[in-house]
């Protein structure tokens, strides 16, 4: 036991404060602070790549992808090949979902095949799914994404679980539910999407060593 406990102060010696601070921060979540700092920024930038391409469709076209198809919602899971074994299931209610490979194909048929579609770049779900959502119902859309951190305009769902989203509907939105223009012009939006990565040019990495597009 003693020397359990001399390792132990040796280690803490051997640690800066901030670097102890991040080693416990990561046993209280299960996964690297650092890492999903970097998730967050990158969660919070499809956002608006995402909603971006679903209203330029709109623009084009007269209509959100799917709209129409169905009476009732219809999903996409916006998971890579991968992400899908954790992208099952669905609301205890009436709905159709459709695969995110046939999201990619139309938004590819009205927009242009240069378009990337972001994924989520957790490869694994820890404490929230690690994949996106569009819904539609009606003339509606939500597109949603899942976060680690703690931010103002999003909703906390648990711990380390928060959502934020867009939406068309201008009437009656819950919390962390957001008009496009409102979310993207709101200043704690804008610091926490363009605050500086720990390490840069990570995401695009792992991105392109997945696919891309082509990991759907």
């Amino acid at each position: 036991m003693k020397r359990m406990f001399k390792l132990v102060l040796i280690i803490a010696m051997a640690f800066p404060v901030t670097a102890m601070a991040q080693l416990f921060g990561f046993f209280d979540s299960g996964t690297s602070e650092d890492l999903q700092h970097d998730f967050d920024i990158a969660r919070l930038n499809d956002l608006e790549v995402l909603s971006g391409y679903i209203e330029q469709y709109h623009s084009i076209t007269g209509k959100y992808p799917f709209q129409g198809e169905v009476d009732y919602p219809h999903y996409v899971h916006i998971a890579t090949q991968e992400q899908q074994k954790y992208a099952q299931g669905g609301p205890p209610y009436e709905h159709k979902k459709t695969p995110s490979s046939d999201l990619l194909r139309e938004l590819v048929s009205v927009l242009g095949d240069e378009i990337s579609v972001p994924f989520d770049p957790q490869r694994m779900p820890v404490n929230k799914p690690n994949f996106y959502i569009y819904m539609v119902v009606d003339d509606v859309y939500f597109l949603a994404v899942h976060l680690h951190n703690d931010f103002p305009f999003a909703q906390k769902v648990a711990n380390y679980y928060y959502k934020v989203e867009v939406t068309s509907n201008a009437i009656g939105n819950r919390p962390g539910t957001w008009l496009r223009a409102d979310l993207l012009s709101d200043p704690q939006y804008i610091e926490a999407a363009s605050a500086a990565p720990i390490k840069p040019g990570y995401v695009e990495e792992l991105r392109n060593k997945l696919g891309g597009n082509d990991a759907f």
